[in-house]
């Protein structure tokens, strides 16, 4: 029971502070974006040099080249694998793409009939109720951002 009234204490005290403060949230909520980007675009550089090097290593071992010569063979193979990938994505993005849009206007569609059958099952004072509410939290929005 505590638990409960604690976790419904801070969902109203976010709630608030939301409402307050939306421009501070928002570009809390963009830098940590910015900081998951930046780590996951370093891993990916780091997986790519660790790739780079391991071909290296085998193709100079494999063939006995000097430096140029794998550094050109490593290129031909991390461009044909690049490639290969983009080939692969060129034919698979269309149908996801197309399922993904199918299922977002099926949700669309079906959040819409559930917001007209909810406003028509109110009695007109809930339904002042709400719209004044409405008007309340964009007033305040605007008035504190």
């Amino acid at each position: 029971m505590n638990y409960q009234r604690i976790i419904k204490g801070l969902t109203a005290i976010g709630i608030f502070i939301v409402i307050i403060m939306p421009g501070e949230i928002f570009g809390l909520m963009i830098e940590l974006l910015h900081i998951l980007w930046e780590l996951f675009v370093e891993l990916l550089d780091l997986l790519f040099e660790w790739v780079e090097s391991t071909l290296d290593h085998v193709i100079e071992h494999l063939f006995e080249t000097d430096l140029h010569d794998t550094q050109i063979i490593v290129f031909y193979i991390i461009m044909s694998i690049c490639l290969f990938i983009c080939y692969r994505l060129y034919r698979f993005l269309p149908k996801l793409f197309k399922r993904w849009l199918a299922a977002l206007q099926a949700a669309l569609a079906w959040h819409k009939t559930q917001l007209k059958l909810y406003w028509q099952g109110q009695k007109l004072t809930d339904k002042i109720k709400i719209v004044v509410m409405l008007v309340g939290v964009g007033y305040l929005l605007i008035l504190f951002s």
